[in-house]
């Protein structure tokens, strides 16, 4: 199937449900993912000619995911912070164990888990209802381009090509995609900061031992982690958006858009990370122990 078949099954497949009823509508809807996805990656392998280079596209996406989640990633992560560094204090026999629990619930599943919700709430925000329509020219043009003035009023049809939406997609799961271990990384460090900063001022834990016992316990494959599940949370609410606002096509209500768009994301990411738990913590080879550094003896 090519890449046009792909991006014209992909946004209709996923309309009302079909006579089988709703598990063959799930069926069809997952589909449509799955082939708005493919139309996605075909539009960075074999873009259209004479189409304008993605990568500003994708520049311009991340930036404002990037502006706009930074500042609330930032700030869940002060209220975490300190709350793992005193749930550690009252739940442990030990103040040292205080490093381990926060540094490591941050690092291995609230850091990214948070701001892949974040970023799943922005995306369902604005991505899906900029989408609902997709043959409206000039969704990816450059911010400097002026439209003629009776274009402008809507006298004159727009001259531009209608907005390929495999290409719409494309630029925006790349920049979620891009966006996602960033904002994990800066919840990861806000939090830890704040962490040490009451470890010490309340439970006088100093700075050394506290990041001593977290390194301790730090393994690799955490901060692989990170990595992954901000590029698999970021990159799969970026297509759930894209999907549900290419099927909406103006006809329902933003509010109720944006809300299943939400919801839907906030459930893939969970799904995603319990998988990714159960296979590299629990799963045996080759997701063997991957320790850093041996513990002090």
């Amino acid at each position: 199937m090519s890449r046009d078949q792909a991006t014209t099954l992909g946004p209709t497949a996923i309309g009302a449900a079909p006579p089988g009823g709703r598990p063959l509508a799930m069926v069809r809807a997952l589909g449509a993912i799955g082939l708005l996805g493919a139309g996605a990656v075909g539009a960075v392998l074999r873009p259209r000619p004479g189409s304008r280079p993605l990568t500003r596209s994708v520049v311009r996406q991340a930036s404002w995911m990037l502006a706009a989640g930074l500042p609330l990633v930032g700030l869940v992560h002060v209220a975490l912070g300190s709350f793992l560094a005193m749930q550690a204090y009252y739940g442990a026999t030990f103040v040292i164990a205080t490093g381990p629990v926060v540094g490591l619930g941050l690092l291995r599943n609230l850091s990214p888990l948070v701001a892949g919700w974040v970023l799943a709430a922005l995306l369902a925000v604005r991505t899906a209802p900029e989408l609902r329509d997709p043959t409206r020219p000039g969704l990816d043009e450059e911010p400097g381009w002026a439209p003629d003035r009776d274009v402008a009023r809507g006298l004159v049809a727009d001259p531009r090509p209608p907005a390929d939406p495999a290409r719409l997609a494309a630029a925006r799961v790349l920049a979620a995609m891009l966006a996602g271990p960033v904002l994990g990384l800066l919840g990861a460090l806000v939090g830890l900061g704040v962490g040490i900063g009451v470890s010490g001022a309340m439970l006088g834990l100093p700075a050394p031992i506290f990041l001593d016992k977290f390194l301790e316990m730090f393994w690799a494959r955490d901060v692989f982690g990170l990595a992954a599940k901000g590029v698999a949370f970021g990159g799969g609410s970026a297509l759930l958006a894209c999907s549900q606002g290419l099927r909406d096509r103006g006809e329902g209500d933003s509010w109720a858009l944006s809300f299943r768009v939400a919801c839907l994301s906030v459930a893939a990411i969970l799904a995603m990370n319990m998988a990714w738990f159960l296979l590299a913590y629990h799963a045996g080879p080759p997701w063997g122990p991957t320790v850093l550094r041996p513990p002090s003896l």
